[in-house]
């Protein structure tokens, strides 16, 4: 078996914020993601990759939340589609509340 190779933590930690990277704890992140939410959820709409990026809901790709508007769980009044720009479906905070997710 071979010796493990140990590393300096100084240098360690210099490497990671000389890249831009800290270490922060797990309450920390949890947190942050909650205030994340709660911005978002103050706007009106939010776009399908928003929704599944912020776990707004318990989906985890962007086909899934549209599963759930093909099949009426968010109901035709509840989302649209943008007519400008890059034309993405967007859901109204709206029903993100109906449904229970909104903390």
């Amino acid at each position: 078996m071979a010796t493990p190779i140990y590393i300096d933590a100084n240098e360690f930690m210099e490497t990671l914020l000389a890249k831009g990277l800290v270490i922060v704890s797990a309450k920390d992140l949890v947190a942050n993601k909650e205030i994340d939410r709660n911005r978002l959820m103050r706007r009106k709409a939010l776009s399908l990759s928003e929704i599944v990026r912020a776990e707004l809901l318990p989906l985890k790709t962007v086909k899934g939340v549209m599963d759930w508007i093909h099949s009426g769980k968010i109901k035709p009044g509840e989302w649209y589609q943008e007519k400008s720009g890059y034309k993405r479906v967007m859901v109204l905070t709206a029903a993100i509340k109906r449904l229970g997710y909104a903390e």
